[in-house]
Parts: C-alpha cells; sequence; structure tokens
C-alpha cells in the first residue's frame, strides 16, 4: 500500500494527458474578480463551519486559509497548500486540498482562474489570529481592493467572550503559548474595524453571526449569492458550541471585555436595523457626539479602544 505522500505523488506528478500549468506562458491570468467570494473573521469565530456551509453548495469553492495576500506566488501552490492542511490533520474535502488541476503545479491565480470555470463562485476563508492582527489587516484591505474589488465578502462574528476564551483554550490544548487576553480582545476590534473599512469601500460586504446562524441567515445568504443554500444549515449544531461567561475572564482584562461586548452587541443591532448612512463622510474629531452617525460613533468607539494602551 502507497503511504500517504506517495499516494499524493501519484496525484500531482506530471501527466501527458492532462494539461500542462500554464505558468511560462500566461503569467497574467487571475480569476474574475466578480466571481470572487470570501469568508473573514477572527480566530474561532465561526469561519471554519461557514465556509463548510457555503461549500455543501456545488456553485461554491472556497479553499481554506491560504493566506493568499502572503503568498509568494510561486507555481507550486497545490503543494504547499496541501501539505499545509495534511500537518493539521484535515481530511481532503473543498475547505482543505486544492485539485490537482494542471499536469504540473502552478501559482494560486491560475488555480482560482481555473476553479472559476467549474464553479459560480471561488475564493477563501480567511482567519485574522491574534498576533500582528493590525497588520494582517491593512495587508487583507490592500490585496482584496487590488484582486478581487467585485467580489463578495461575508464577515463572521462571534461573541467576543467566546472568542477569547475558545483562542486561548485551543491554544493551551495544543500546547502553544496562549494570546494575552488584550490581544484577544484587540484583534477582535481590529476584525469590526476592517469590516466598517470593507463595507464603506468595497460593493458587497455583509455580516453574520455565530448566535443568530440558522436556516432563515443562510436562506437570505443564498439569495444574496443567488445559489441554493438548502443543505447549509446541517452543518450547524448549538450542541456542539461551547459558551463562555464574563466571569471566567481575568479581573485585569474584564473592563476590556465589557467594551469589546458593547461594541459588539451595538454592530450586531446596526446590522440587524440595516447599517444606514454607510457613505455619510464624518469627521472623527468633531467635538460633538451628536454630529455622528450611529456607525460613524461606532468607528470612533473602536478606534479610541484600539489606540488605548
Amino acid at each position: 500500500m502507497l503511504s500517504t505522500p506517495q499516494r499524493l505523488w501519484q496525484v500531482l506528478k506530471p501527466n501527458p494527458q492532462r494539461e500542462e500549468s500554464p505558468t511560462a506562458e500566461a503569467s497574467g491570468i487571475a480569476p474574475p474578480d466578480d466571481r470572487g467570494l470570501f469568508v473573514i473573521g477572527a480566530a474561532r469565530s465561526g469561519t471554519t463551519v461557514f465556509q463548510n456551509a457555503l461549500n455543501s453548495s456545488p456553485d461554491i469553492f472556497l479553499l481554506g486559509e491560504p493566506a493568499l495576500q502572503d503568498d509568494p506566488g510561486t507555481p507550486d501552490f497545490a503543494a504547499r497548500y496541501n501539505a499545509m492542511h495534511r500537518s493539521w490533520g484535515n481530511q481532503e474535502n473543498k475547505s482543505s486540498f486544492c485539485p490537482p488541476l494542471f499536469g504540473q503545479d502552478a501559482p494560486w491565480q491560475h488555480y482560482l482562474a481555473r476553479l472559476a470555470r467549474h464553479y459560480r463562485y471561488v475564493g477563501s476563508k480567511i482567519v485574522v489570529n491574534p498576533h500582528e492582527a493590525a497588520r494582517t489587516c491593512q495587508q487583507l484591505f490592500e490585496f482584496h481592493c487590488r484582486h478581487f474589488y467585485r467580489s463578495h465578502y461575508v464577515f463572521t462574528f462571534r461573541n467576543p467572550i467566546d472568542v477569547l476564551m475558545s483562542t486561548r483554550g485551543l491554544a493551551e490544548l495544543n500546547g502553544d503559548e496562549a494570546a494575552g487576553h488584550d490581544t484577544v480582545l484587540k484583534s477582535f476590534l481590529q476584525v469590526m474595524a476592517l469590516y466598517i473599512r470593507f463595507l464603506r469601500n468595497l460593493p458587497l460586504v455583509r455580516a453574520v453571526f455565530h448566535e443568530d446562524l440558522g436556516e432563515a441567515v443562510l436562506r437570505d445568504t443564498g439569495a444574496w449569492l443567488g445559489v441554493d443554500l438548502g443543505e447549509a444549515a446541517g452543518y450547524y449544531d448549538n450542541a456542539r458550541v461551547r459558551r463562555y461567561s464574563l466571569d471566567q475572564v481575568p479581573e485585569h482584562a474584564r473592563a476590556l471585555a465589557e467594551e469589546v461586548i458593547a461594541a459588539y452587541e451595538e454592530l450586531r443591532g446596526q446590522v440587524a436595523g440595516g447599517m444606514r448612512l454607510v457613505q455619510l463622510e464624518q469627521n472623527s474629531n468633531h467635538i460633538d457626539p451628536a454630529h455622528f452617525t450611529p456607525l460613524g460613533n461606532l468607528h470612533r468607539r473602536i478606534a479610541g479602544l484600539l489606540a488605548a494602551s
């Protein structure tokens, strides 16, 4: 019996019956940006289950955490991506395996362009981890404006206390050094700020909240995308979702946690109300709080929390 690496080599090795990689003669190839679909969220905020739910559609193919904004663009994308997911112990599916679409390997742009021939939407799940969240959010904004301006974006959010405790708990379970409480909470704020930035600057952006996800939200998302997500609700099982309370947060981080919870609930309320007056220009230095729209005030509030030491 072939080992796993041997089986993978049988799949990826050159085959004259398959089309060769277009790297040499078509370096400018790129997927159509209006066919892109990306799920963005903080670590432990429900990005994985939402990606899997979307991937249940035969019209969608989303890669799992390829970090395209950091990818060197070399013609070995599938080998690197698939090796990463094998190292994580993930079984092969849409979310964890880039299929061998060429006789030889190719850059990520070529895979998304080829997948776009078979799927209505192609893209990825993007997780903003606590460390270097500010840098990652800036990279994501610049990268997606440049390459996927007309794509669809769904930001996933989850109660920040659940995100905080789950993120630290998973790191400790894996034997890794857990990010500090303030670091995790501020990375959550960075994702909120990134959502507002995307919402104000890119044309097709929305948010979903883990606590609200079910048939109604998924049906609405499917209508927005124009695809059938009839199987998607089956991926959600509330019995498997662990929840935490503010009492479990150490005293030294509790004040910031309360502030982040308040900002999160304000965001949920605004999204539920339709995010009005998104394009109204406002000056963050205005001295009269009544000057701000709800979204402008939330943006100012988040900026203040991030600027605090």
